[in-house]
């Protein structure tokens, strides 16, 4: 059934206000997914890093201590244990157009499978932006190919033996686009087995994307995911 109007004007909406034409392009922070950061905690040169000495606890930004805080505390009773080594350097974020290196504060103990990684606050307040409310979540990679307009949407959907996405709604704005797959359900498929999977369609956009951003429902209207940004990659 597709999504109702009323929403997605809503969630296109949160963004008339992102500034387009700034240069350069405000960052849109987006949330690394699992498979990004295994591959990252895979990387010994990148991991190599948390071995050269540390900052001081005491210039850490207030903004971010408490967060560095929680994170050391003890993993079983919760307890708070010391900071563990604090490295100012470049660090791996997600965006709406891919992994970027930013500046930011990262600590890495040798009992966490990934690292506490937080941009450095008045970088996030200069260069990085989205609208107020919604967090930086993860969703499927879009591909935008080399013409700007064509769009390989990939989302999570129903399993390919149940139903078929043969086409999908574009909604677009100046700032932003929403996509929504249209989904046809397949008859005589007995029970079902299966309830999601990784599928795809491609739309052609009426506009290049150029730096509009891609968007999705998420959750709904009253959640944080409301109107979050997609990635958008383009082919290497």
């Amino acid at each position: 059934m597709p999504t109702d109007v009323e929403r997605v004007r809503q969630a296109l909406a949160m963004w008339e206000a992102f500034p387009v034409h700034r240069e350069p392009r405000p960052i849109v922070l987006t949330a690394m997914g699992v498979r990004a950061l295994d591959r990252l905690m895979a990387d010994t040169r990148w991991r190599a890093l948390f071995d050269t000495p540390g900052v001081p606890e005491s210039e850490l930004p207030p903004e971010i201590a408490p967060a560095a805080v929680d994170y050391c505390r003890d993993v079983q009773s919760g307890a708070q244990r010391p900071l563990a080594n604090i490295i100012r350097a470049t660090g791996p974020f997600a965006t709406d157009r891919g992994v970027r290196e930013l500046p930011a504060w990262m600590m890495y103990p040798d009992d966490r499978r990934w690292p506490f990684i937080a941009l450095e606050p008045d970088f996030e307040r200069r260069m990085t932006w989205r609208p107020p409310g919604v967090r930086a979540t993860h969703h499927e990679e879009a591909v935008l190919a080399t013409d700007g307009r064509t769009l390989t949407f990939r989302f999570i959907g129903t399993p390919t033996q149940y139903a078929d996405y043969p086409d999908a709604l574009v909604y677009e704005t100046d700032t932003a686009v929403l996509v929504e797959p249209l989904e046809i359900a397949r008859d005589g498929n007995g029970i079902r087995l299966a309830y999601a999977e990784e599928r795809e369609v491609v739309v052609r956009l009426a506009a290049p994307l150029d730096n509009r951003v891609l968007v999705g429902i998420g959750h709904g209207p009253g959640t944080t995911t409301f109107g979050s940004p997609i990635t958008v990659l383009t082919p290497a």
